[in-house]
């Protein structure tokens, strides 16, 4: 079957990683975590654009950098994934930075750092042609795709995008991003208070996405399927022993997109995302342990899930 091309709009950043005992962190003048401080690239382009490029697929990653040594570093490292860096502009008066602190018991604690990019836009006349060429468009819910949205959706192309935490279904930052998705995922966190499958039907009668995945951590997942007017529960699956949960939603995100746009069932799709992220959390680094499509499939063979349907509306 023929690669598919997804076009990634999102973030890249440099990321450092340390091990901390506990939350909250008294004060001490120094400390010597040995091995404890791992720094990689990172950010939700990068994440995506690797998982999706080791799964098979051909990437169009358009991002924004500072003409630094963060940026350079950035540069050489998504070319050493074999990913495009054509379209990486060297614009930002710096490159964002993150730090996130990870405790024994896997809770991390991030701090980013995003410097002017929130600023900037990206310019349609500049990405036409890669949104054309594309099979999907992943517009991550950064300022500067907002020009974009429209546009490509205006293209009848499927539209995928995380949302991340968002407090209602009316969230200011992200609604023209839920406006345009046919694919919507977002986490549980900020919306505790409110009835999972309830609020994922708001969000359908608002926005009218196609497919709706809640990530529910280590919980597992649900997914909303309009076609199939129906919402489903998956449980959890641990494949190996976790060391690090940070890019677990980008590990899930890309995968789900990569099968589910292979013509695989929705439900069947995010059962393939667990597999990938669940074996993704073995590794240390958010842009780690990623599987390629036929040891995903092979682990399927094995692989059983506690399926849920949780409601049909």
């Amino acid at each position: 079957m023929k690669k598919k091309t997804i076009y990634v709009s999102g973030l890249l950043n440099f990321e450092t990683i340390l091990d901390v005992k506990s939350f909250p962190i008294n004060y001490f003048p120094i400390d010597y975590p040995f091995f404890g401080i791992s720094s990689s690239v990172s950010g939700t382009a990068y994440n995506i654009s690797k998982a999706l490029t080791t799964l098979g697929d051909k990437i169009l990653l358009s991002s924004h950098v500072g003409d630094d040594l963060l940026g350079q570093t950035i540069i050489n490292e998504v070319k050493k994934a074999k990913i495009d860096v054509s379209n990486i502009k060297k614009d930002l008066e710096a490159t964002p930075n993150t730090v996130v602190l990870v405790d024994a018991y896997k809770n991390a604690q991030t701090y980013c750092d995003l410097k002017n990019v929130q600023d900037i836009e990206s310019k349609f006349e500049e990405e036409k042609d890669k949104i054309e060429a594309s099979d999907l468009v992943v517009l991550c819910n950064s300022n500067f795709n907002r020009p974009l949205l429209e546009k490509a959706k205006e293209l009848n192309k499927i539209i995928a995008t995380d949302v991340h935490i968002i407090g209602d279904v009316e969230d200011p930052f992200n609604s023209d991003f839920m406006k345009y998705s046919d694919i919507l995922f977002l986490s549980k966190r900020g919306i505790e208070n409110y009835n999972y499958e309830d609020f994922l039907i708001s969000l359908y009668e608002r926005y009218h996405n196609k497919l709706i995945v809640l990530g529910e951590g280590r919980d597992g997942a649900m997914i909303l399927d309009s076609t199939k007017r129906i919402i489903y529960h998956i449980d959890a699956i641990t494949l190996r022993e976790i060391v690090n949960t940070v890019g677990s939603r980008d590990a899930l995100f890309s995968s789900f997109i990569h099968f589910y746009l292979k013509g695989i069932d929705s439900l069947e799709a995010l059962k393939l995302a667990e597999i990938f992220t669940s074996y993704k959390l073995g590794s240390n680094g958010s842009a780690e342990g990623f599987l390629k499509e036929a040891n995903v499939k092979t682990l399927r063979k094995t692989t059983s899930f506690a399926t849920y349907e949780i409601k049909k509306f």
